[in-house]
């Protein structure tokens, strides 16, 4: 290493590591409580309200299916009766990590008229009712409300 390299690596401020200070916080595993979950969920909320680092954001995404996971093993129940069915498919989209274009190929439904339908500029088709209801696990009646 040349002593330029040297005094340029030595000049850099550091970077604040937000995931780690994040997993000292509250350490990615298993949630277990209830006690646990409302710690994580706070945390979610709290750091969902600023601006996200690559850090912070890596660790949301891991933090976020923690909570989904012990939310699906404590079985909650949530009222979605005010939740349209656009909200609900993206939500569930974004659980698995899809676009719209891969929730198309997977469906078989145009691109153009998912987006559509997810935008309200386009009634849902029975075939996309049938196929999203199938791909993302909701019931196809809440696509008629």
């Amino acid at each position: 290493m040349t002593a330029a390299m040297k005094r340029t690596l030595t000049n850099r401020k550091p970077v604040p590591d937000t995931y780690l200070e994040l997993i000292q916080e509250f350490p990615l595993r298993r949630i277990r409580s209830t006690t646990d979950h409302a710690r994580a969920t706070r945390l979610v909320l709290r750091l969902s309200s600023d601006p996200l680092d690559q850090g912070t954001s890596d660790y949301l995404d891991v933090l976020v299916g923690l909570i989904a996971d012990y939310e699906t093993r404590a079985q909650y129940d949530f009222d979605t009766t005010r939740v349209s069915a656009a909200e609900l498919v993206r939500h569930r989209m974004d659980e698995r990590g899809l676009s719209i274009s891969a929730i198309a190929r997977l469906t078989g439904v145009p691109q153009s008229n998912l987006s559509d339908m997810l935008h309200g500029k386009r009634s849902w088709s029975k075939n996309a009712i049938r196929t999203l209801s199938a791909h993302l696990n909701i019931r196809a009646d809440r696509f008629l409300t």
